[in-house]
């Protein structure tokens, strides 16, 4: 059997891209299997990467659903003997992540290190509280998400609401409880822990987010490979932004004004998406933001949308570029995925790769919240001076 360097578990499919993405970048053989029911079929074809993550799809369901679920993954992937276990949380404690973590303890019967700060996101950590670019996270725009609000308590607090006593402790400092949350505001934080991790990872079950990850792909592969694509073939674009949140529409605002002329699609108020000969396209779910649908419905909205546009243009399959979990997830079961061989990140927090490794097949994955801005613009501007 294939020993693993890193198995990942995470809640929701952009989670679960981001999150391992820095290994890929750095050379490492690296596949996300989608969904939770795949990941059997996937460790029975042979031939396993060196990092492993797979999705839940748990983030949205009942506490007690999401754990059952997390504890399967684990059960599927401890057999592999992974050197690193690490159960990817969503950076602003969007989700189940108390349920999902107790249920990985119990499954692996290691400790938890917990750390979901991403400072190069601007999510930090001090004193088990989460900031994002300085502020509280119940004050910020996460803590208004309409379908997973986060808490508002702190890490110690959350757990201990368990009954479990978490201690805070610094990054790089070794504690003497079997678990731990460790404070990190900035990288030099993450790599300090990511090496202390290392020291004893037969110890550990880590929780944490894309920062914690790139700490540990920088340790665990220290040169990286030569030959890792940076950029994937932008010949044809078609951005998909089902994220509804505020950062996300301010980035598709920059694109629009970057790109005049820029089709748009809204999945959610035209009849059918028609073929269109534009290299370079934009499907959002609305022309104005309403609460008119729910994010299950936007999603699953987009997806027909992307589908229908796939099949009336045959044989010109675009770089697929998505935003928001829910929306990722639904186009890629439309189309019939069952993985993707990743080949690393654009930008942080945009990973890309290959559908069932197909490299004709090219696909880009964005959590809502992330990147600043003109990153879509950047991107658009990208594709349209390569042609």
């Amino acid at each position: 059997m294939t020993e693993l360097a890193v198995a990942i578990v995470a809640d929701d499919l952009t989670g679960a891209m981001d999150a391992a993405a820095p290994f890929a970048r750095r050379g490492a053989r690296t596949s996300v299997v989608i969904a939770l029911e795949r990941l059997a079929e996937v460790i029975a074809q042979g031939d396993l990467p060196e990092v492993l993550a797979v999705n839940t799809e748990s983030r949205h369901l009942p506490a007690d659903q999401a754990a059952r679920r997390v504890a399967e993954a684990f059960e599927g992937l401890l057999p592999l003997a992974p050197q690193i276990l690490f159960k990817k949380v969503d950076s602003t404690l969007r989700g189940n992540v108390v349920a999902e973590c107790l249920a990985a303890r119990r499954s692996s019967g290691r400790g938890l290190l917990v750390c979901p700060a991403v400072p190069a996101q601007g999510r930090t950590l001090r004193g088990g509280q989460v900031y994002v670019h300085g502020e509280p996270l119940a004050s910020s725009d996460y803590g208004r998400d309409a379908r997973s609000a986060p808490p508002a308590e702190p890490l110690p607090t959350l757990f201990g609401h368990e009954g479990l006593a978490f201690p805070v402790i610094l990054a790089g400092t070794v504690p003497d409880e079997s678990d731990a949350i460790v404070d990190a505001v900035s990288e030099t934080d993450l790599k300090a822990l990511a090496q202390r991790l290392l020291e004893e990872p037969w110890r550990w079950l880590v929780v944490g987010a894309a920062g914690l990850t790139e700490a540990l792909s920088v340790s665990l592969f220290p040169t990286p490979a030569e030959s890792v694509p940076l950029t994937p073939p932008m010949d044809s674009l078609l951005f998909a932004v089902g994220s509804r949140c505020d950062q996300a529409r301010r980035q598709v605002d920059h694109l629009c004004d970057a790109v005049p002329g820029l089709p748009v699609i809204h999945a959610m108020d035209d009849d059918m998406a028609r073929p269109d000969p534009a290299r370079l396209r934009l499907i959002v779910p609305e022309r104005q933001p309403s609460a008119r649908f729910t994010a299950e419905q936007v999603a699953q909205g987009m997806a027909r949308c992307v589908n229908a546009l796939l099949v009336t243009t045959p044989g010109q399959y675009p770089l697929l570029f998505l935003t928001g979990g829910d929306t990722a997830m639904a186009v890629l079961e439309r189309v019939g995925v069952r993985q993707i061989v990743l080949a690393g990140e654009w930008a942080p927090g945009v990973a890309w790769g290959w559908l069932d490794g197909e490299r004709d097949r090219r696909v880009m994955t964005k959590a809502g919240g992330f990147g600043d801005d003109a990153l879509l613009a950047r991107l658009g501007q990208a594709s349209t001076t390569r042609g």
